[in-house]
């Protein structure tokens, strides 16, 4: 049985170097709570790490600084990189575009670098945006009505996804195992 995230965690240094957890995902308490936290300290500050922390208790920290997203099964985490934020040692990116987005697993190791599926050519300028959730209950009818319902219900992972020179707009499903990303979003079962 894979272990599983219950929080995920930035750790922001202060101007004077005070450190405070910054729950990112799977907490259970209001955004404003976890904003005041950042409130009190003193800037500039900077991330100095991502952790996440397990149902068992025990902490894992990750070896990045960017924002971590749980999994649906919280049995990982999906990060997407910014140009020279995760780096060889010759100041390469680890994740270039478009592919600059990876799945780390409740253990900190990799599971899968997230790439577009098919045609290299056309995803080359696409650039990986938000995740999203979304849970799918019932099978599609004509016209859009709902049909007999689907149990257990499917879950779909993605993210947005736009172009170089435009905002994400699209919606693209993540199969959590492979990385793959397909523009399928729109497949329900009939």
């Amino acid at each position: 049985m894979r272990q599983t995230i219950k929080l995920v965690i930035k750790v922001i240094e202060s101007a004077d170097g005070q450190r405070a957890d910054w729950i990112i995902d799977g907490g259970d308490q209001s955004a404003d709570i976890y904003w005041s936290v950042l409130d009190g300290l003193k800037r500039p500050t900077r991330t100095v790490e991502t952790r996440l922390l397990l149902d068992t208790g025990e902490v894992i920290s990750l070896p990045l600084k960017e924002f971590a997203y749980l999994l649906p099964d919280r049995s990982g985490v999906l990060v997407i990189f910014k140009p020279g934020s995760y780096t060889h040692p010759d100041g390469s990116d680890i994740f270039p575009f478009p592919n600059h987005a990876a799945i780390f697993n409740a253990d900190g190791s990799l599971r899968c670098q997230v790439r577009f599926a098919g045609a290299p050519e056309r995803s080359a300028s696409y650039v990986i945006g938000l995740p999203f959730t979304r849970t799918i209950t019932h099978k599609i009818m004509p016209i859009g009505r709902p049909g007999e319902s689907i149990d257990p219900p499917i879950v779909q992972f993605g993210v947005l996804v736009g172009t170089k020179e435009h905002p994400p707009e699209s919606f693209y499903v993540l199969n959590t195992e492979s990385g793959e990303l397909a523009d399928g979003m729109f497949s329900v079962p009939r």
